[in-house]
């Protein structure tokens, strides 16, 4: 008689969530949620299966939340944080390709400074999200209140529902490399690769999918705070490096902030936006099939540490927020052992992204930030504008001794592209799409602003060895430009320029920001260290596979791009610096 009652009011409750209003809040949860699966996740293939599952288990879980918490002001605050999570997970999604990662909060100095890029990345549909809290506000009222005793047959209806979908999951999630292990005479078991699945697993988009936000933040926590059981030593001869003094000489390293590869071919009525980094590609070592390593959680502190360290970023949080950092062999601990004078510049706060901190970790002697300029004329963010910027560095390494190592951040041409004032353009370039436009417009201005620094350093020092490189792209796709054609794969410039040497070639080398340093090393002639990740981009020979970090594809040895998914490929070197920093 007992489970006749029990099996009455679990059906009871099932009509009458076609009755209550409540059941028109909780659809409109589910639509939100759906609406995010659909724009982060491919929805071909398996992964429609996938997502259809997703969105069962969670229409689920939140009927057992909502059986359990009948608090009005519980699910309406509730209901607000989650659809906040969405909403924030699929702009973080729209410009970085992944979901915003607990590592990210780090960067929560950035936060003021954000409104702006929020503005660029808002899409008309995201309307779905305040109109899913609205129709929660109106119809989560209508909630009939019951008592406990009532409401246990259904708390226990949704969570046998939602064990079972676990356990459907745990068979659907790992049956694939089951069947691969068999065919392969492989010995893994079930059980290793869903534990495999549920916490090794570098997949956060899919992270989210199978598990959630709970799961999945806390397996980032987890990692956050991981520090490794046994840190591997790595052998002296890689920061011993010798370099002789026949061939020190001055370097500046000048990342250019969201550079694209294709802004420097664009022209507006037939006028280059970049006339002078074009006139480069003819008239340097330009380096035409570079991509950057760009993650949500370090940003453009990412390109600094694979330029700095040839080595993949952490990607679960910002590198420059990780303890380990002193231990690498960087360009500046190799450098400093072979007397150069280390410098590093920004016109903005050493704050954001924990860049000085960082930078000092990686060995820089010096480092120069917002606070150590003289701002006359401040940008938006009350920061250097980089023609400003770029003259004092010029005084700065006027004044120093040699040989020296710069490494030169602008930031005029940061995302929203609007850091700079009309009166500040050098052309004023036309275009339909306002961002389109700024950027542009900031591109122009930091070509000039590049020019007169770089043609004021050759002509103070003509041995001078100054590499050009973007961080990233700008992110923007828009029918007037479009800055790159691949998700994941963001093409960036990478220019050596060398008065002390005639040649002027293009290379069609794939490669990504930890070669710059072995390019550098290798151009220099001296030994490349045997930690170091990269290659070479001057060497036509070299055979390694070209990874980007978050991205379904690779390249391979001989420049041609391919899926990970379709190979055999061993990507797991993408991960190794996880056991040298933490």
């Amino acid at each position: 008689m007992k489970l006749q009652r029990d099996i009455s009011h679990i059906t009871v409750f099932i009509k009458s969530l076609f009755v209550n209003k409540q059941i028109i809040g909780i659809l409109g949860l589910i639509i939100a949620y759906a609406i995010f699966l659909i724009e982060i996740i491919e929805f071909v293939g398996f992964n429609a299966l996938r997502v259809i599952f997703s969105i069962v288990a969670f229409a689920n879980f939140s009927l057992l939340l909502f059986s359990i918490f009948q608090n009005y002001w519980i699910r309406i605050c509730g209901s607000a944080i989650y659809l906040l999570l969405l909403w924030s997970n699929v702009l973080n999604f729209r410009f970085f390709g992944s979901t915003m990662h607990i590592g990210t909060l780090l960067n929560i100095s950035f936060l003021p400074v954000l409104g702006p890029q929020i503005l660029f990345l808002i899409r008309w549909f995201d309307v779905f999200y305040l109109l899913s809290f609205i129709s929660g506000i109106i119809f989560f009222k209508y909630s009939p209140k019951t008592s406990i005793q009532k409401r246990i047959p259904k708390i226990i209806f949704f969570a046998g529902v939602w064990l079972f979908l676990q356990i459907f999951l745990y068979f659907a999630a790992t049956q694939s490399s089951i069947n691969s292990a068999k065919k392969y005479n492989e010995q893994f078991t079930r059980w290793a690769i869903y534990k495999d699945i549920r916490l090794v697993s570098r997949d956060h988009t899919g992270s989210v999918l199978y598990f959630g936000f709970l799961w999945t933040y806390g397996v980032d926590l987890y990692r956050m705070n991981k520090k490794p059981t046994y840190v591997e030593p790595i052998p002296e001869s890689n920061f011993s490096v010798h370099i002789p003094a026949e061939k020190q000489r001055n370097i500046i390293a000048l990342q250019v902030e969201s550079l694209d590869k294709h802004v420097i071919y664009h022209k507006v009525d037939d006028k280059p936006v970049m006339p002078f980094l074009h006139r480069l590609t003819q008239q340097s070592i330009y380096f035409s099939k570079v991509y950057a390593q760009h993650t949500s959680v370090g940003g453009t502190s990412d390109a600094e540490f694979c330029v700095l360290t040839s080595q993949y970023p952490l990607g679960h949080k910002g590198t420059f927020f990780a303890l380990g950092l002193e231990a690498l062999p960087s360009i500046p601990v190799i450098l400093n052992r072979n007397g150069f004078v280390t410098l590093a510049f920004h016109g903005n706060s050493g704050s954001y992204f924990n860049r000085k901190q960082g930078l000092i970790g990686l060995g820089f002697q010096r480092s120069f930030f917002k606070d150590d300029f003289t701002i006359t004329d401040p940008d938006k963010w009350h920061a250097l504008k980089d023609k400003n910027f770029l003259h004092q560095v010029q005084q700065i390494l006027a004044g120093s001794d040699t040989p020296y190592f710069a490494f030169i951040l602008t930031l005029t041409s940061h995302t929203p592209f609007d850091l700079i004032d009309e009166r500040d353009y050098v052309s004023n370039f036309s275009a339909e799409d306002p961002v389109v436009r700024n950027y542009l417009n900031s591109m122009a201005y930091v070509d000039s602003a590049l020019k007169e620094f770089i043609t004021a350093m050759q002509r103070v020092d003509p041995k001078v060895l100054i590499i050009l490189f973007g961080d990233h792209c700008a992110n923007i796709h828009e029918t007037e430009y479009k800055s790159y054609n691949i998700k994941g794969l963001e093409p960036i410039p990478l220019f050596i320029l060398d008065q002390s040497n005639q040649t002027n070639k293009e290379l069609l080398i794939a490669g990504s920001t930890i070669d710059i340093g072995p390019t550098l090393f290798d151009y220099l002639g001296v030994e490349i260290p045997t930690f170091w990740q990269g290659k070479s981009l001057l060497d036509e020979q070299n055979n390694k596979n070209t990874f980007i970090l978050n991205s379904p594809n690779y390249f391979d040895a001989n420049g041609t791009l391919q899926k990970l998914s379709e190979g055999s490929v061993d990507s797991e070197e993408l991960y190794r610096i996880q056991k040298y920093i933490w």
